[in-house]
Formats: structure tokens, C-alpha cells, sequence
């Protein structure tokens, strides 16, 4: 399983913000699950050493992230569940990935 750097940084009003850093293709830290309360908005914002696309399942959410500049994905967490993040490619075009790099857990208030 990969790990995830995730640790809630200073909050703006009612926001987690939460730093992920991808290297190697793997997420970087000693945890592979970001724990969020249904209702809460959330900030992920990623950081990366190679560009990729990847895909929030649950929310149907794509996005691309570049090594150039820190990718923040902004939402509220209203369905609750565990849902995986995948890659849907790296630079390369390969390793689509049907491996999870993480979860987002939300859980019921």
C-alpha cells in the first residue's frame, strides 16, 4: 500500500487543508488514508516530481498535476464513504493505475 503525507496545516474558515506530495509515483509520508468529517470542506493540495492526471473516485473528480506548481483541489465532503485516487497516467502515458494511491474516508457527522 502507499503512504500520504497528510497533516492538517493552519485552517482557513471551516477548510482542512491537506498537503500530499507525490515521488516516484508513490505518495510521500506514513499514512495512506485522509480522514474527513461528511459536510467539512476539504483542501488537497498536491505536490508532485512528475506530471500525471489522476481521479478522485466517488466525486468524479480528474485533475492534473505538475511538478511546476502546487495543485489544490477544493470540495465538500458530502457523500460519505472510503473512495480511492488513482492515477490515470504519469508523463510517460503509463502506469494507469488501478492500484489506489490513497483513500479519502468521510465519515457521517
Amino acid at each position: 500500500m502507499l503512504v500520504l503525507a497528510a497533516m492538517p496545516l493552519a485552517q482557513a474558515a471551516d477548510s482542512n487543508r491537506i498537503e500530499v506530495t507525490l515521488e516516484q509515483r508513490k505518495v510521500a509520508g506514513d499514512s495512506d488514508v485522509i480522514r474527513v468529517t461528511q459536510g467539512e470542506d476539504v483542501e488537497l493540495v498536491w505536490h508532485t516530481d512528475e506530471a500525471a492526471r489522476l481521479h478522485l473516485h466517488g466525486y468524479d473528480i480528474e485533475f492534473a498535476v505538475t511538478p511546476d506548481e502546487p495543485t489544490v483541489i477544493r470540495l465538500t465532503a458530502h457523500a460519505t464513504g472510503r473512495f480511492p485516487v488513482t492515477s490515470h497516467g504519469f508523463d510517460d502515458g503509463h502506469d494507469h493505475g488501478h492500484k489506489p494511491l490513497l483513500y479519502l474516508e468521510v465519515y457521517p457527522r
